[in-house]
């Protein structure tokens, strides 16, 4: 790895929560402080006040009996900088929910869009395959709870409204405008 590649993942990573799974049952939360510049074979550290230092690799094979695969890559930092606690990245899971505030590439702005800009009719299409796919109906905790959804849309009366005329400074060439098709062209309007 790099040194601008740790940089960059050292970067994205900061601030999420991750989850351990080489515990078992006992999934304890972590927030990610940092990536270390050594790979996870080369970490040691003290384990007791008599000064003892063990590997992470070592540390982890002996305590929990996992094998750590890839001792090549950098482990995560969790914890202060004072006292940092290594986790190897294949015992990291990161925990679902969080926001991301961090930019977009532009990948990712795609993707993004692709999957939010539908038409009406793929809206409709992809709410129906989830609700059937989700089957509702026989979800034991939704009859529990008395909850009940309609393998239909709903059907609502409504009304399209004429759209506002715009009105623009008077200084410009063109003073107002009215929209068609929930559009209008800015060329020659200046904006109060």
């Amino acid at each position: 790895l790099s040194d601008s590649d740790r940089v960059k993942i050292k970067k994205a990573l900061r601030g999420v929560k991750v989850e351990v799974t080489h515990r078992g049952n006992m999934r304890r939360k972590y927030r990610i402080s940092g990536l270390t510049s050594q790979a996870t074979r080369e970490l040691s550290f003290p384990v007791d006040d008599r000064g003892t230092v063990k590997t992470v690799v070592q540390y982890f094979l002996e305590t929990y009996g996992f094998n750590i695969q890839h001792t090549t890559l950098p482990c995560l930092q969790v914890g202060n900088q004072q006292r940092p606690n290594y986790l190897p990245m294949e015992v990291c899971k990161i925990v679902e929910g969080q926001r991301y505030s961090k930019r977009l590439n532009e990948k990712q702005i795609t993707a993004l869009l692709k999957v939010t800009c539908q038409r009406p009719q793929e809206r409709e299409k992809d709410i129906l395959q989830t609700v059937h796919h989700n089957a509702y109906y026989e979800d034991p905790y939704a009859q529990e709870f008395g909850i009940k959804i309609d393998e239909r849309l709903a059907s609502v009366e409504a009304r399209v409204l004429p759209p506002p005329r715009l009105k623009y400074h008077d200084s410009g060439r063109e003073k107002d405008v009215l929209p068609r098709i929930g559009q209008w062209n800015m060329m020659n309007k200046r904006k109060w």
